[in-house]
């Protein structure tokens, strides 16, 4: 079933499942899992992996949070991905993400972990200046952002430009108590640590995607949101104001999964393009696809296929085999004795392929990046995974998965 709303329109949305895919009912169409490639599994609880060229090479590079560990890593791709990533380690107690970017500008990436737990907030790990020691982790300067500390717990971010000036700012999220999703505005001189700013969007309950895209077509770049708990619960975006008035207030648009608990979310649109597409993992209740028809949203819903993890935790849209239709791949926790990560191939079809791309390894999986990591035309899947099947935090650490569909 397909429900339209306006994208002027603040709604919520009931669940119905689109039954014509009967994907409940369907085995997997290639229960073969694919190569898996360890980048690192050397600490402990890896808690998602995003992607910047760091060193200007045209590859990209990897930040990963270690949450048990207490560390985040910054990792540079090889020339050949299967062989050793080197890494320059920082210090980050309870973090929960981490990413990079050129936040002073001298052309070195720095490291941005935010935290949670007892640590609570987001720090600056400034790399140095000088090009040669950027492997030497006593040559990093770890500093916090005063207005952030033990307000909240910090658990997502993104570097972009809100207000056009400055430099990069910082779009990041929490959970309660005091969860909120907002921003922090970059000083003049971005070293000033107590000159950053803390403008709130919106309250939340429990953050987990932040994106920055154009969800009405009018070129600007808005703030488009997975919360998953709380009286706010749902997948929302907040319209942004103009340049001149993004301190201000943001019109929130809800688009639905109101009722579940929406976890990572995936986007599709075009170079430059607004937003055309919009899937979302809800933990129990399937995965919920948005798309764009003319001026409206329409949306379907569907239950998860049988032989996969308990709980849905990742979606990401893309074209595995390079076949111009969409694929969908989702990642999952409780996957114990299943596989934590597969594909439906051309999902919107009438029958839609599953692939097991995983096997039954792992537990708990995070977010699932595409690159084409070894150079054969194809995507490859990066992620992480943190629970062993003993329940400790020694899981699989950060991975690839080799494609072999082409």
């Amino acid at each position: 079933m397909k429900t339209g709303i306006r994208l002027s329109e603040l709604v919520v949305l009931a669940f119905f499942p689109l039954a014509g895919l009967a994907q409940e009912e369907q085995g997997f169409a290639d229960a073969t899992p694919w190569i898996r490639h360890t980048i690192d599994n050397t600490s402990l609880g890896s808690d998602g992996t995003k992607t910047a060229d760091v060193n200007g090479d045209g590859k990209l590079d990897l930040a990963v949070g270690w949450e048990e560990g207490g560390v985040a890593r910054l990792y540079l791709q090889p020339a050949d991905p299967r062989q050793p990533w080197p890494y320059v380690e920082v210090p980050a107690p309870d973090v929960e993400d981490a990413f990079a970017a050129d936040l002073d500008g001298d052309g070195q990436m720095d490291l941005i972990t935010c935290s949670e737990g007892d640590h609570q907030r987001v720090t600056i790990h400034w790399a140095p200046a000088d090009s040669e020691k950027y492997l030497d982790s006593k040559a990093w300067r770890s500093e916090d952002i005063p207005v952030t500390l033990g307000t909240t717990r910090w658990m997502f971010g993104r570097a972009v430009d809100v207000d056009g000036i400055h430099g990069l700012d910082l779009l990041v999220g929490s959970k309660d108590p005091n969860g909120t999703v907002g921003w922090l505005e970059a000083p003049a001189d971005p070293r000033n640590m107590e000159g950053w700013v803390y403008h709130e969007i919106s309250p939340a309950g429990w953050i987990m995607s932040i994106e920055w895209v154009d969800m009405n077509g009018n070129g600007t770049p808005d703030v488009l949101i997975t919360d998953r708990k709380g009286s706010l619960r749902g997948l929302r975006w907040f319209e942004n104001p103009g340049a001149s008035r993004v301190r201000g207030a943001w019109r929130p648009h809800l688009l639905g999964v109101r009722a579940g608990e929406p976890m990572f979310l995936g986007v599709e649109s075009g170079t430059g393009a607004p937003t055309e597409a919009i899937v979302v993992a809800d933990l129990l209740g399937g995965w919920a696809l948005y798309y764009r028809q003319g001026k409206q949203w329409l949306w379907e819903q569907q239950a998860y296929p049988e032989g996969l993890g308990t709980r849905g935790k990742s979606a990401l849209l893309t074209d595995l085999d390079q076949d111009g239709k969409m694929d969908l791949v989702l990642s999952f926790e409780g996957a114990l004795e299943k596989s934590g990560l597969a594909a439906l191939m051309d999902f919107r079809s009438d029958s839609p392929g599953l692939l097991d791309i995983s096997g039954a390894a792992g537990v708990k999986y995070d977010f699932v990046t595409a690159i084409d990591l070894d150079g054969d035309g194809d995507l490859d899947l990066v992620t992480s995974e943190e629970t062993a099947a003993d329940g400790s935090k020694k899981g699989l650490g950060v991975i690839w998965y080799e494609n072999p569909l082409k």
